[in-house]
């Protein structure tokens, strides 16, 4: 660091804490020692994509809150090309202005994944006073989407610029999801418990916005691929997990228990082609 300091001149402010504070605390701090206009929460994992820092210079002067990329999808080498532009957006860059609910409704729908609501660290650049400004909820530590909490109080802020860039300026690498420590099934639940979490404290009094931010939820987990990955992975417990989730977001709960019901039969025919892209479009 010192000689990228020395040689470069570049402003490196580096901490290493005492204890390992965790994923969620770390997101958060990274950003406290920040003291630019804007910030860009990169993941260590990641890396940026050719000249998208002189990309992103290009975008600047919207001003806006939010600036959301798309990324490029490699192996754990970063040379594998696995997806070349995964969008999160169905829409080319456009610069949103958020003054009432039904502004937010109309981006929600246009959303691919739930990277269109922030869940991706390192497709997030904000405008550090944005962030600053906001009282984060501590019970969203230990979700591994805390920031989320924080992207989406500031969304919600009346008049907030979001400026989408179609364009994929990072480079995630695959292999090496840190959600996925505690078992593919965990990490297909990981999703629902904050997104739904996310849901109830931002929307429970707006039916239709509601609905509308758990339908990202479910174009992020289709209901069939996403059971049919957890019979072959889960316990009893997280197939359980799984079924209620779905019930809530207006899914029934017998077709789902069905399929759940067929985890043995999955788990002997996961290899089988068809079944291995079902289950690789879901775990990732």
């Amino acid at each position: 660091i010192d000689v990228w300091r020395n040689n470069y001149n570049f402003p490196i402010i580096y901490r290493r804490n005492s204890v390992n504070l965790g994923p969620d605390r770390n997101f958060l701090a990274s950003v406290s020692l920040a003291n630019g206009d804007y910030c860009w929460i990169f993941g260590s994992d990641d890396a940026l994509a050719k000249d998208s820092l002189a990309i992103l210079q290009t975008y600047l002067d919207s001003q806006a809150d939010i600036y959301l990329c798309d990324r490029k999808e490699t192996g754990c080498d970063l040379v594998e090309i696995r997806n070349p532009h995964r969008s999160w957006l169905r829409t080319d860059d456009e610069l949103y202005v958020f003054n009432n609910n039904l502004d937010r409704e109309i981006y929600l729908s246009r959303c691919l994944s739930i990277g269109g609501v922030f869940s991706y660290l390192s497709s997030l650049i904000v405008k550090k006073e944005r962030w600053d400004a906001i009282d984060f909820d501590a019970s969203y530590i230990g979700t591994s989407y805390p920031h989320v909490f924080i992207m989406m109080s500031v969304f919600n802020t009346p008049g907030c610029l979001l400026h989408y860039i179609s364009k994929p300026l990072v480079i995630c690498r695959g292999d090496n999801d840190s959600f996925e420590k505690k078992g593919k099934a965990r990490r297909i639940l990981i999703d629902f418990i904050a997104y739904l979490k996310l849901a109830n404290d931002f929307y429970s009094k707006n039916i239709s916005l509601k609905r509308a931010f758990e339908n990202v939820l479910l174009k992020e987990r289709p209901w069939l691929y996403t059971t049919l990955a957890m019979a072959c992975y889960g316990n009893s417990d997280e197939k359980r997990d799984l079924s209620e989730f779905y019930a809530k977001l207006g899914c029934n709960k017998n077709m789902i228990n069905t399929v759940l019901r067929f985890g043995k039969l999955a788990y002997a025919v996961k290899n089988i082609t068809v079944l291995k892209n079902f289950t690789k479009r879901i775990i990732k």
